[in-house]
């Protein structure tokens, strides 16, 4: 076998060799000729466009083969898909817009930081009957299980990732239980974050009448190219239409401290009640039924066929009878994706950043930021704002740990307090601006979350939550030490790996 192997070796590299040099030069002058032509014809970022027509000039096998599975191709029928979800769910979810909050009318720049996803035909802000920071696994898996066990009409679940371990597994024998009950359980995962729940762990689900379904299924051995980009990175939960939940944490038993001790993840979710969680529902409901169908012809006749208690999905909402002497906070729910003409939660946080006047505390456990969030973090140390930056000492990649460190020292030189979290990972997406801003949810401050993942935020204009949030911040300061800006202690080895995964930047 070995002989056959070594003879067929050998016939391949004598046929190659006889390759005329004019072929190889005729090959690559099309290559080139055809790549500058599909590249520009993207008319994406220039720093984006530029780096892969290097690539693809000088490293073509290497650079087709990664453009292929993580290259920012907006594909036809997907967008088609999806504007098609977003027109049937805008159809049935037409909530008028409503006044301008009084609480914020009053600040202009508060109601002007409002109006930018409105423009951009997001959702408006809306009073929340309840606001609720949850910290941590344990508690945010707690409550949301106590609300699951008393539905009484559905219970809707989207997550990036979902473990089929000891609490996935939890999860699902309760989801089980309650749609045995009768109530409508519905499940949206992604198929990349949550591959390691096969078909056969949802079947208890599916035996008592629930629904699972994936989000952008890879299809690796079909002709279409997969796509590894393009993901949900949304964790929602919305129960019978009036409960909702968001945040950073996944389900996981790497983030309950019962489950995996001291080394859990620290983060941060939160809880609405009242008309916020419309706009969950109705992002739910984009994402529910477009990942119905892979075919769009399909999706085209089927999707129309909305769920049967669609009229339950949005229920008529009446205030509780005791109002608060100051009133209710307001809460703005917005989304994004690769199929946003704009990004809208990266022009949402970076205007929020360049209208801080007096503090800006920023926790991402991924900064890996692009040329203006970099610009704006840096100008607001320049106008005198208070801006900290808390991440991780290190990540759960070792390439975006490194590429990110790097970023952080970049902001650290310029002037911008950069705190490591030592203590353990830190998973929490959140930014307290001000005395009344505070803004929870799925996004990073990387490329990933602006343009390629689906993510969501929320936007609190409230006093009491957001000084809620600044004393979580500064407790998990006192469990993080100033980033180290002595070059000399890190070996060179580390810092040449960090410049190479800078290079990454745009798929980080």
């Amino acid at each position: 076998m070995a002989e056959e192997a070594q003879a067929l070796w050998h016939g391949l590299l004598e046929t190659w060799n006889q390759i005329p040099t004019e072929v190889f030069v005729g090959l690559y002058t099309v290559w080139v000729l055809f790549s500058v032509s599909f590249l520009l014809a993207q008319r994406r970022r220039p720093t984006a466009t530029l780096a892969w027509l290097i690539a693809f000039l000088f490293l073509p096998l290497l650079s087709a083969v990664t453009y292929y599975f993580l290259g920012p191709r907006k594909l036809k029928r997907r967008r088609l898909r999806r504007d098609l979800a977003k027109t049937v769910a805008g159809r049935i979810t037409e909530i008028p817009a409503g006044t301008t909050p009084r609480t914020l009318a009053s600040r202009n720049w508060l109601s002007s930081l409002a109006q930018v996803p409105v423009y951009l035909e997001n959702s408006p802000p809306r009073e929340a009957w309840g606001v609720r920071l949850l910290v941590d696994g344990d508690e945010t898996y707690s409550t949301i299980e106590a609300i699951m066990a008393r539905a009484e009409r559905h219970i809707h679940l989207e997550y990036y990732i979902f473990e089929p371990d000891e609490i996935g597994t939890r999860w699902r024998d309760l989801l089980a239980e309650r749609a045995r009950a009768g109530i409508k359980v519905r499940v949206l995962v992604d198929a990349l974050g949550s591959s390691n729940c096969t078909e056969a762990f949802w079947q208890p689900v599916l035996r008592a009448g629930g629904e699972v379904r994936q989000f952008n299924p890879l299809r690796l051995f079909k002709l279409k190219a997969p796509t590894l980009n393009f993901r949900t990175h949304r964790k929602i939960v919305v129960v019978d239409g009036s409960i909702g939940f968001t945040g950073g944490i996944n389900v996981s038993k790497g983030n309950s401290s019962l489950s995996a001790g001291s080394t859990a993840w620290r983060d941060t979710h939160l809880e609405l009640l009242g008309p916020p969680v419309i706009d969950l529902q109705r992002i739910f409901l984009e994402d529910w039924l477009y990942a119905g169908h892979d075919d769009v012809r399909k999706a085209r006749r089927d999707m129309m066929k909305t769920p049967g208690d669609i009229a339950r999905w949005f229920p008529p909402l009446t205030p509780p009878a005791n109002r608060p002497e100051g009133g209710f906070p307001w809460a703005q729910v917005i989304d994004s994706g690769p199929d946003d003409a704009v990004p809208q939660i990266h022009r949402f946080l970076f205007t929020a950043i360049t209208m801080a006047r007096r503090r800006c505390w920023i926790t991402t456990p991924y900064f890996v930021p692009d040329d203006p969030m970099q610009t704006a973090i840096v100008a607001a140390v320049n106008r005198g704002v208070d801006i900290r930056l808390l991440i991780p000492r290190e990540g759960d990649s070792r390439l975006v740990t490194a590429a990110a460190r790097t970023f952080a020292e970049d902001a650290a030189k310029e002037g911008v307090p950069v705190f490591e979290y030592t203590d353990r990972m830190i998973h929490a997406k959140t930014i307290v601006i001000d005395e009344a801003l505070s803004i929870v949810g799925t996004a990073n401050i990387d490329n990933r979350s602006f343009r390629l993942n689906y993510e969501v935020i929320v936007a609190i204009y409230d006093k009491a939550t957001t000084t809620a949030l600044a004393e979580m911040f500064s407790k998990d300061l006192e469990g993080a030490e100033p980033l180290d800006l002595n070059p000399d202690r890190e070996p060179l080895l580390h810092r040449m790996f960090g410049s190479a995964a800078r290079l990454f930047a745009p798929l980080l």
